[in-house]
Parts: structure tokens; sequence; C-alpha cells
């Protein structure tokens, strides 16, 4: 077997490129940290938000049904008292037309039916009889007229004070309870933003845990590559396309030697094999040392990135991420061709061959490909 080692000159550019991608390989630096627990937590607080401008928005809509109230409860005041006044005036106009009548009635009772006859009798001619009598008869009912008219005027008013009194009554009634369910209303807003407030609170705790975490992953796999530029490696540095290595085709039929062992977590042996023990026990058989893990075996090598699956070709390792994300790497292959990798899948699987393009098609973890 024979061992590749990588020359002086490029084992300094590999630790420094290896140094980038597992420091800021992640996210960016300036990007906000995520995972699913800050995604939840922060959908929450979105519904909670939007709960809350709704609550905002029926408070708007009741302040301003109270303020409506409140305007027309005003000009109804002011017609009472508008009609109140207009009572008063019909009160004083029948208090004066009685009075009038009233005068009248008593002037003829004291001087008697004398008078009356003395100006019936003081007529001139039959004529003037006849008119004196008409107009007799039109003084009384003008009298009687104008008081039946007065008492009319004075029922109108009357009728409308108490129309408007029972406006005023139901708009008191009305604004009573629009002020009630404003104030509901506030106090609701009051207790969903505090909601609102620990929710984000919590969204901003998560994150800073994620930071710490994102950090502390950083210097883990800074450690890593420090550790495999001073083991040295097989890896390659990174290549344009045109000068990707011819790569390892061969290592296909080793791996194949070994469909149905059986999936052993940590097993790089063929008593059991994990997806990156098969593939670091292949390539061993080439004389290529990789890295343990398959984070770590992505890291090294020639990459090939995932929209160019025509330019995979067979033993290259193809990798698998959580929603194809570098950073988040977590299982390997060995390219085969023709659209299908060989892998060691799960615990209670065997080393079989698999359908790439149905895995990328279906889950999306596709991260990409390495070849050395």
């Amino acid at each position: 077997m024979r061992s590749t080692s990588v020359s002086q000159p490029w084992r300094a550019l590999l630790v420094c490129a290896i140094a980038i991608t597992l420091l800021f390989g992640t996210v960016p630096a300036s990007a906000e940290p995520s995972n699913a627990a800050i995604e939840k937590k922060r959908s929450e607080a979105n519904v909670a938000q939007d709960k809350l401008d709704a609550m905002a928005t029926e408070l708007e809509v009741q302040v301003e049904e109270y303020n409506a109230i409140s305007e027309a409860l005003d000009k109804t005041r002011e017609d009472i008292r508008r009609t109140q006044a207009d009572l008063e005036n019909a009160n004083r106009d029948l208090a004066d037309a009685q009075a009038r009548l009233g005068d009248r009635a008593a002037a003829i009772y004291k001087e008697g039916s004398t008078n009356v006859l003395g100006v019936l009798l003081g007529t001139t001619s039959f004529e003037d009889f006849v008119s004196r009598v008409e107009l007799l008869r039109r003084i009384n009912r003008s009298d009687a007229e104008l008081v039946k008219q007065v008492k009319a005027s004075k029922a109108q008013v009357e009728a409308l004070e108490t129309s408007l009194l029972s406006r005023e009554a139901e708009q008191v009634a009305l604004k009573t309870e629009t002020e009630t369910r404003a104030k509901g209303i506030e106090a609701q807003i009051a207790k969903q933003e505090a909601y609102v407030a620990s929710l984000n609170a919590e969204v901003k705790t998560l994150i800073e845990a994620e930071k710490e975490r994102q950090a502390k992953l950083a210097a883990e796999r800074a450690a890593q590559a420090a550790a495999l530029a001073a083991h040295g490696s097989g890896g390659r540095p990174p290549t344009s396309e045109g000068n990707l290595p011819a790569g390892h085709p061969e290592a296909v039929g080793i791996a194949l030697q070994y469909l149905g062992v059986p999936y052993k977590w940590g097993g790089t042996t063929p008593s059991g094999f994990d997806c990156s023990g098969l593939c670091q026990y292949v390539y061993k058989q080439l004389g290529i040392t990789l890295p343990r893990t398959s984070r770590s075996q992505y890291n090294v090598g020639a990459h090939i990135a995932a929209n160019r699956l025509d330019l995979l070709r067979a033993g290259d390792l193809v990798f698998f991420g959580t929603a194809g994300d570098a950073s988040r790497i977590h299982h390997v292959g060995i390219y085969v061709g023709n659209g299908n990798y060989v892998h060691a899948p799960s615990t209670g699987d065997v080393v079989k061959v698999s359908s790439l393009t149905d895995r990328i098609s279906k889950s999306g973890d596709y991260v990409g490909a390495s070849r050395f």
C-alpha cells in the first residue's frame, strides 16, 4: 500500500483553507445564528405580535366608536338644552294665554251680562247688531284657539324632550359599554405585550446560546484542522473545474466488496461500518489516509459543488448535511456512477447502494463532493 502526503507549501495553504472553512463555513460573521428551536420560538413571537397588532387595531376601532358616541351625546344634550328652553317659553306663552282668557272671564263675571247687553243694545241697526254678535264670538274663539295652540305646542316640545332624554340615556349606556370594552382590550394588550416581550427575550436567549455553541464548534473545528495538518493527510487543495484530479474509481470495487456488512456506530472494520468508517477504510486500502468524521473528510480533497452533478466520477465522496448545510454534515458515501452511491446508512441497516438523485429530490440534504 502507498501513502500520499501533501508538500510543505501546499500543507500551509491547506491548513489555512481548512481553518477558514471550519471557522467560517457555517454562516457569515454578520449573520444572526439560527436553529430549529430559535425558529420555532421566533415563529411563536411573530404569531403573538400579529395578535397584538390585531388587538391594537380593534382598540383603535373602539376608541373611534367611543369618540363618535361622545360627539353624538354632546349634540343630544345640546338639543335637550334648547328643547328645555323652548319648553320654558311654551309654558310662559301658555300662562300668558290662560291669564288673558282668565282676565276676560273675570271681567265678564264682575261686570255681568249688562256690559255685553250694552254692547249689543248700543247698535244702530240690525246689521250692526249681527256684526257685534259675530265680533264677540270671534273674540271668544280666538282666545280659546290661542290656548289650544299653545297647549299643542307645549305638548310637542314635551314629546321632543322625552325623546331626547331617552336618546341621551341610550347614548350614555352605549358610551359606557364602549368604554368598558376599550378598557378590556387595553388590559388584554398589556398582557399580550408582556407575552411578546417574554417570547422575544427567549429568542434572544436562544440566539446567544446558539452563538456560544457555534463559537465552541468553531474552536473545535480549528483544533481538528490543526491536528489534521500536524498528522498529515491524503487531501488535496481545492482545484478549479478544469484541473480536478483524476480521482480513484477503483475505490468503488473495494467498497462493493462489503455490501451487506451491518451498520455499526463507530465501526471502522468489515465487522461493522458507520458511514465515514467505510470511506476511511476503503481509501486506506488505496494508501490514502482520510480523517475519521464525515465533516472532516469533507474539508479535504478537491470540492465539487452540489449543483455540478455532471462532474461526479466514480470514487468521489458525496456528502449530506441538514438542509444541505455544509456546516451540518452528518453522512458520507462513495459515488459509484449512474446517479448511485454506496454507503453505510444507519443503525439496523447494511452497506448498500442507493440512488443519489432520489435522495437529492426527496431530502434536499446533498452538500457536494470531494475528490482525491
